[in-house]
């Protein structure tokens, strides 16, 4: 395997582009792909005019949990007419312009009852999933979602047929999102798949934790923080931005084995800080006149211009070598898809986690998480928590992100025909309809976890929490083809940001299987 190339930290003199690097400008403004015909600008436009009605409309239907099924899936299934007067019905025909209204006041209710749930994504869940009748299945978006573990554990134990789409609606490419990340490529068991070339080129230029470079790497992030952040304090954790942005510089390190300045890490942190606007369809980005695709489109030139800053072009020319019938050209795609999952997830959900079990330590609940849906039992008190980090810190931070994990929930889609019941009516939807499944909620499935919603590192089953894609720690865990390709990454450096700040001794509170 090729692994992570060994070397010290990179003088960051921008190096020429290689041939056929190409311009990362061109691929973030290549031309639109797969717009909603009511997401046209005609629409928004209407959607503008008629901003009262909508609004008025969404507030009830946001708050009003008859009203949001409703405007979901009709108010009835006595004719056919529920096609033509609901969020459901205009995407099972295609999403017809003249159906644009179901739209104008569904993206409302959506983002009222998100503010009315505390800004929490597994409270509005929660939410939704009780207004449809608390069964297996509701509406919300472009698709239909699942929560048991039953039924998320045996989506992420087969082969998924994926699209471009994101929050379980069609996602905003080639702009807000690269348009071939692995999120959006669907797996089979063919080794010459798309989706396991690039996956597999992936783990052994960048991820190879048995690589002697990522555990050298991993081995001297104490010393680096150290370097970089003298004298912590415990009141530290609740430094947001210090704590992203050593993130930040630790996955780029173990990953690349360059140690960034604070300048670079500040623009990476955009892939955690940008995160509310990768959930909005294009209808709501043009809304607001394309602010959040803008940032994020920003935030993409400037990841692949910290790439080319520190002369790593060749790595991608590299891995580009290595793709066969998949190569991209120009090779500037691949890194910009590349970083896209490198920032995305690497960055900004190791953040997530960095920031969850920071927050859990002091006995605090996160910043927008279900607070009535985290007790922290026995461990009621800042002392409490920390005494039970040290005991076993991979433990904590596993229970921590079962509770408030980092991704809450994934989009796939339907396989087949199927036919579902939802809010006690039975439906008969498409193959390749998209299907939400909610990883935050499976892991507080009853049937599954023993008291779901308490904090209990100790838990017998904490490795069938499938907050991490799949089942990460069980014996099994390689039969999740989708498990995060990053998982050892995103542990090694939450452990090391956060044993940093509390100064634990490098190597203490590990499992014992992990010494």
């Amino acid at each position: 395997m090729a692994g992570p190339t060994g070397g010290d930290q990179v003088s960051p003199a921008p190096a020429a582009n290689p041939p056929g690097w190409g311009s990362i400008n061109d691929v973030v403004n290549a031309p639109l792909l797969d717009v909603p015909p009511d997401a046209s600008w005609l629409s928004v436009i209407f959607m503008w005019l008629t901003f009262p009605y909508n609004l008025i409309q969404g507030a009830i239907a946001g708050l009003a949990g008859c009203a949001f099924v409703g405007i979901s899936i009709g108010f009835c299934k006595c004719c056919g007419c529920w096609k033509f007067v609901s969020a459901a019905g205009s995407v099972l025909l295609g999403r017809p312009f003249l159906m644009a209204w179901t739209w104008w006041r569904y993206v409302f209710a959506g983002l009222i009852g998100l503010v009315a749930n505390g800004r929490s994504r597994l409270a509005l869940f929660i939410w939704e999933w009780k207004a449809f009748g608390a069964a297996d299945y509701w509406w919300h978006g472009e698709g239909v979602w699942c929560w048991s573990y039953a039924n998320v554990h045996g989506i992420l134990r087969s082969n998924q047929a994926r699209h471009p789409a994101f929050g379980c609606v069609r996602a905003c490419i080639p702009d807000l999102f690269a348009t071939n990340i692995l999120i959006f490529l669907s797996n089979s068991p063919d080794p010459t798949s798309q989706w396991k070339t690039i996956r597999t080129a992936l783990h052994e230029f960048f991820l190879d934790n048995t690589a002697q470079a990522y555990t050298d790497r991993v081995a001297s992030l104490a010393g680096k923080l150290n370097g970089d952040w003298p004298s912590p304090k415990v009141n530290d954790l609740n430094d947001t931005t210090r704590l992203q942005k050593s993130v930040c510089k630790c996955v780029f390190w173990v990953m690349f084995g360059v140690w960034i300045t604070d300048e670079d890490a500040a623009v990476l942190t955009g892939w955690r800080t940008n995160a509310t606007f990768f959930v909005l369809p294009r209808l709501v980005q043009r809304f607001i006149f394309n602010y959040g695709i803008n940032k994020v489109k920003k935030l993409r030139l400037d990841t692949v211009g910290i790439v080319e800053k520190y002369g790593l072009q060749s790595k991608f020319v590299d891995m580009n070598n290595r793709l066969g019938d998949w190569k991209r050209d120009p090779v500037v795609k691949l890194c910009d898809e590349i970083m896209y999952v490198i920032g995305f997830a690497g960055m900004g959900g190791t953040s997530a986690a960095v920031e969850s079990t920071a927050s859990f330590l002091q006995a605090k609940i996160p910043a927008e998480s279900a607070a009535e849906h985290i007790n922290f039992g026995q461990y009621d008190t800042q002392a409490k928590m920390m005494a039970k980090y040290h005991e076993n810190s991979e433990k904590y931070i596993k229970e921590t992100c079962r509770l408030d994990p980092p991704v809450t929930s994934a989009t796939a889609s339907l396989k087949q025909p199927t036919t579902l019941t939802l809010a006690g009516r039975q439906f008969e939807l498409p193959a390749k309809l998209l299907n939400q499944y909610v990883l935050s909620m499976s892991n507080r499935d009853a049937a599954k976890f023993s008291d779901p919603e308490q904090f209990m590192p100790d838990r017998h089953n904490l490795n069938d929490a499938l907050t991490w894609n799949g089942a990460f720690g069980a014996v099994d865990e390689e039969d999740y083809p989708r498990i995060c390709p990053g998982r050892y990454l995103s542990m090694d450096v939450t452990k090391a940001v956060i044993d940093h700040v509390l100064s634990v001794p490098a190597g203490r509170g590990l499992s014992a299987a992990a010494c």
